[in-house]
C-alpha cells in the first residue's frame, strides 16, 4: 500500500507542474502564432472544457474501471498531449491539443483521489491530505521551472516538451513497481463491509444529501483559490503599490501556506477530525484573507494571502475524505462528481472578479475571493451536524 500511495504522490506532483504551464508560456504562444488576447484566452477556455468532459466522462464510468490501470493510460496520454502542445505548428493544433490535455487532467486528477483513497479506508484525511500537498508543490514549482528554462534560452514549446518527456520517464522508472500497483486496484473486501456497516447504520439517512453539500463548498472554495491565483498579482501592483516582483511572490506565499496547511493537515486530522479542521479553516481563511483585501502595505498583504492558503490549503482533500466515509462504495463517482461541481467555481470566478472590478471597484472586487470562504466555512457546519461516529465503524455516517 505505501508503494501504491508513494506512486500517486509523485503522479500527483507532476501533474501539479503540468498544471500551471500556461501562466508562464503564454505569452510565447501569442507571439509564435500572433495570437489576439481572445484567441489567447480561448486555449485556457478550451483547457477547462477537456477538463469538464473529463469529469463528466469519469462521473459515469469511473467505478467500473480498475483505478490504477486509468491512471497508468491517463498519465502516458497526458504526457504524449504535452508534447503535443509543444510541437505544434498551427493554432488549431494547438487548440485541440490543449483540449486533450485538460479531459487527462481531469482524468487523473479524479483516479488518483480516489485509489487513495480506496487505498485507505475510512481513514483517507491523512493520505489525502499528503496527496494534495504532493499537487502543491508541483504548482508552486511549475512556474518558477518553466522560468528558468526560457531564461536559459529554450522556447516556451521546449517547456512543454521537458514535462511531456519527464511524464514518460516516470512511468519507465517505475515500471517495476506496476505489477504491484495494478494489483493494488482490486477492490478487497474492505469497502464492501465498510458500506454495509455504513447501510446498516444509518436509518433514514441521505449521504447524497451530504455529497451535494460538499461539492458547493468546494465550488466556493474554488472560487476563492482561482480567484486569489488569477488577481492578486494586478492587485498588488495596482492597488497597493506593490512591485512586480513582489506582485510575484504573492502567489508564491499563498502556495507555499496552502503546502503547509496540507502538511499540517494530514498531521492533525486523524485525532482533531476532518469536518472540523474543514470548517475552523475556511472562516480562518476568509478572516486572513478579508484582511489581505483591506491591509494598505502591500508586504503585510502577501503575509495575510499566505496565512489565507495555511488555514484553507486542506480544503479539497478534507471534502474528498469526508465524501468517501459517507459513500465509501463510489469513490470514483464521488470525486468526479464533487470536481465537476468544484470546475464550475473555477470557470466562474476570474470573470467575476474582473467584472465587479469594471463595475465597482477592485477592492471590492477582491473581497468576493474572501468572502466566498464564509460560504465554505457554514456549508461545513452543516456536513459536520450531519456527520456522527458510529460504535464499532471505523468512519462515520448520516445523521437523518
Amino acid at each position: 500500500m505505501r508503494t501504491a500511495l508513494f506512486t500517486n504522490q509523485l503522479a500527483m506532483l507532476l501533474y501539479g507542474v503540468s498544471a500551471v504551464l500556461i501562466g508562464p508560456t503564454l505569452p510565447g504562444m501569442i507571439a509564435q502564432f500572433e495570437l489576439s488576447l481572445t484567441a489567447a484566452g480561448l486555449i485556457g477556455t478550451l483547457q477547462n472544457a477537456g477538463g469538464v468532459a473529463g469529469a463528466v466522462g469519469v462521473l459515469l464510468l469511473a467505478d467500473r474501471f480498475s483505478r490504477p490501470a486509468t491512471i497508468l493510460i491517463s498519465f502516458a496520454l497526458l504526457g504524449a498531449t504535452l508534447i503535443a502542445i509543444g510541437t505544434a505548428d498551427r493554432y488549431l493544433t494547438l487548440a485541440v491539443a490543449f483540449a486533450a490535455s485538460g479531459l487527462f487532467i481531469r482524468i487523473v486528477d479524479v483516479m488518483l483521489n480516489a485509489h487513495t483513497g480506496d487505498l485507505t479506508p475510512g481513514d483517507s484525511g491523512k493520505a489525502l491530505s499528503a496527496l494534495h500537498m504532493f499537487y502543491s508543490i508541483g504548482a508552486f514549482a511549475g512556474p518558477m521551472v518553466a522560468r528558468a528554462l526560457m531564461r536559459s534560452g529554450m522556447s516556451w514549446a521546449g517547456v512543454y516538451v521537458v514535462v511531456g518527456v519527464l511524464y514518460f520517464a516516470a512511468l519507465f522508472a517505475t515500471v517495476g513497481f506496476f505489477r504491484g500497483y495494478l494489483a493494488s486496484g482490486r477492490r478487497s473486501p474492505q469497502p464492501r463491509r465498510t458500506a454495509e456497516a455504513h447501510r446498516q447504520a444509518v436509518t433514514g439517512g441521505r449521504p447524497i444529501v451530504v455529497i451535494a453539500v460538499l461539492s458547493f463548498v468546494l465550488f466556493f472554495y474554488a472560487m476563492h483559490q482561482i480567484g486569489v491565483v488569477a488577481w492578486l498579482p494586478y492587485y498588488l501592483e495596482s492597488g497597493r503599490g506593490a512591485s512586480s516582483d513582489l506582485a510575484s511572490v504573492s502567489l508564491s506565499a499563498y502556495w507555499v501556506g496552502i503546502i503547509g496547511g496540507r502538511f499540517a493537515a494530514a498531521r492533525v486530522v486523524a485525532r482533531v477530525g476532518a469536518e472540523r479542521i474543514l470548517c475552523a479553516g475556511a472562516f480562518g481563511g476568509a478572516v486572513a484573507a478579508s484582511a489581505g483585501v483591506l491591509m494598505p502595505a502591500a508586504a503585510a498583504a502577501v503575509g495575510c494571502f499566505a496565512l489565507a492558503g495555511l488555514a484553507s490549503g486542506a480544503t479539497i482533500p478534507l471534502a474528498y475524505s469526508v465524501g468517501y466515509r459517507a459513500l465509501p462504495e463510489r469513490t470514483g463517482s464521488v470525486t468526479a462528481w464533487m470536481s465537476l461541481v468544484m470546475l464550475g467555481g473555477k470557470v466562474l470566478s476570474p470573470w467575476l472578479v474582473g467584472a465587479l472590478a469594471d463595475r465597482v471597484t477592485l477592492v471590492f472586487a477582491m473581497m468576493l475571493p474572501a468572502l466566498v470562504l464564509l460560504a465554505s466555512g457554514a456549508l461545513g457546519v452543516v456536513v459536520l451536524r450531519k456527520m456522527r461516529p458510529v460504535s464499532g465503524f471505523r468512519g462515520v455516517a448520516i445523521a437523518p
